[in-house]
């Protein structure tokens, strides 16, 4: 079974970058750009990367759902530097990873790999 990661990202920049860094790991990508769009992904998924804030709501709601369906998913909460979310928010919604924003494509692979315990 091929690993498929979910990437919910309101930027379609910064979407095609995630999206095209993992692929070449050799991930499979579900993009997504809203918490409505995330949110009925019925496929199986081995992680999720949740961009904390969305024009319809945050990735906390969609880890809240997430978790709901499976508890043990990795999920990572990417920020924009002095975003108001705490990390026992976070952590209370199941997110395993907190980053911010900017990060490098080396960093990205490396926090995935160690997610999905699977080396780079």
């Amino acid at each position: 079974m091929s690993v498929k990661i979910l990437v919910l990202e309101d930027s379609m920049i910064l979407l095609k970058l995630i999206s095209s860094i993992l692929k070449a790991k050799g991930y499979e990508i579900i993009e997504c750009q809203s918490v409505a769009e995330a949110k009925a992904v019925n496929e199986h998924i081995s992680m999720a990367i949740l961009d904390y804030q969305l024009p319809d709501g945050n990735g906390l709601d969609v880890a809240m759902h997430l978790k709901i369906k499976n508890s043990s998913l990795p999920m990572m909460l990417l920020t924009a530097r002095g975003s108001r979310v705490s990390r026992q928010e976070a952590v209370a919604a199941g997110i395993r990873e907190y980053c911010e924003k900017p990060l490098s494509g080396d960093v990205l692979s490396a926090k995935v790999a160690a997610l999905i315990g699977k080396s780079v």
